[in-house]
């Protein structure tokens, strides 16, 4: 009899433990419960809330089923930051609290079987995500109750091994490989092989890359990478909450979205002032005139990726050349007309700050240092 008692109290015990257990800081994927799909951020657009018909737009929140989908997704990667019972849940240059007009946190309640309900209380009712019963690999959240199993999430831990970001590149010259990255995360490179760059100068034909050596890679800045493979799962990094030091007389700019159809947030190629990552005829890294193969609906930089802005009376492709080649050459500098990466101020850690009331200290816009005194 009080062996049957002691383990009761200890499934109870345990029971109370799991569903009592909070979220920890740091940067996750979310995935449904049944669905196995994970959560994405397509935009960064204030959706509609409608108090009176109690009409919530979650339709930034994209789902997408497959490891594949999301392994060299930036914006599958989320950091949970915890406000007092509740959760902010940010990626992309935004958060939940952003999207909804700064007004809401998100609830977690924690399960038995390990998994959460999230939810959003607006006037004292509470509004439960639910991933879409859709068969598709794409999916959406939403507020109405689709099933009672799509209501339960996994917060996944971002590591090295199994749950990963890696670097997908897009072109190959010779025994390297190469990309560009807009993220809104600090990080470190974890495989070895990796180099990350900017495009600090630019002049007629040509343009030179300058290493970030610092262990730290800055977040909210428009990157090249190059490595030895053309598989993530060798090209690993390591999101951090690290401050970085910004990067000086980057030529390139960047692009969390490519939506074109609901918020419809994207950047459009302009093929006089900017050009993609390629390779030439010959073989050479370049930037290059887009090709509609190389855009989103045949018009739209690619999410999470860059270009670089050519300065005006420049036109043609831009082969890449040693800083040696380069030394003596007069560095020519985009001109304010062209697109940046979008014109918000982010703190060193890739928070988007308010531009209206901001502190003294060090920031980033479109991909570079700016000091408030």
């Amino acid at each position: 009899m009080k062996r049957t008692v002691l383990i009761t109290l200890v499934s109870i015990l345990t029971t109370v433990q799991a569903t009592a257990q909070s979220v920890a800081n740091g940067y996750y994927r979310i995935q449904d419960n049944a669905s196995s799909r994970y959560i994405t951020i397509q935009d960064d657009q204030v959706g509609e809330i409608d108090y009176s018909s109690t009409n919530v737009d979650l339709s930034n929140i994209v789902t997408w089923r497959g490891y594949d989908y999301v392994k060299s997704n930036p914006g599958s990667v989320i950091y949970v930051e915890q406000h007092g019972t509740e959760y902010d849940l940010k990626t992309q240059g935004t958060s939940i609290y952003q999207i909804t007009g700064n007004r809401k946190y998100l609830g977690l309640r924690a399960q038995s079987n390990g998994t959460y309900i999230m939810h959003i209380t607006y006037n004292g009712t509470e509004y439960r995500l639910f991933d879409s019963t859709t068969d598709d690999d794409e999916g959406y959240v939403t507020y109405k109750k689709t099933g009672d199993g799509y209501q339960y999430w996994k917060f996944v831990p971002i590591d090295t091994e199994n749950n990963y970001i890696g670097l997908q590149p897009i072109v190959q010259v010779g025994d390297s490989y190469y990309g560009t990255l807009y993220a809104s995360y600090p990080f470190k490179v974890v495989s070895e092989g990796v180099k990350v760059y900017v495009v600090d100068g630019v002049k007629e034909g040509v343009f030179q890359m300058q290493e970030i050596t610092d262990e730290v890679k800055p977040a909210a800045t428009p990157l090249l990478f190059m490595c030895s493979s053309n598989d993530p799962a060798n090209n690993k990094i390591m999101p951090v909450t690290d401050a970085t030091t910004p990067a000086d007389n980057n030529q390139m700019g960047g692009t969390y979205f490519a939506r074109t159809s609901g918020h419809k947030v994207n950047v459009r190629y302009d093929e006089s002032t900017m050009r993609v990552l390629g390779k030439n005829d010959a073989g050479e890294l370049v930037f290059k005139k887009a090709t509609k193969a190389d855009l989103v609906s045949s018009h739209y930089i690619p999410a999470n990726t860059c270009w670089l802005n050519i300065p005006s009376g420049l036109s043609g492709e831009f082969k890449y050349v040693s800083r040696d080649d380069y030394t003596g050459i007069r560095d020519i500098k985009a001109d304010n007309k062209a697109k940046s990466a979008d014109d918000a101020i982010y703190t060193l850690t890739g928070t988007r700050a308010n531009s209206k009331n901001l502190r003294p200290g060090i920031y980033i816009q479109n991909g570079k240092k700016k000091v408030i005194k």
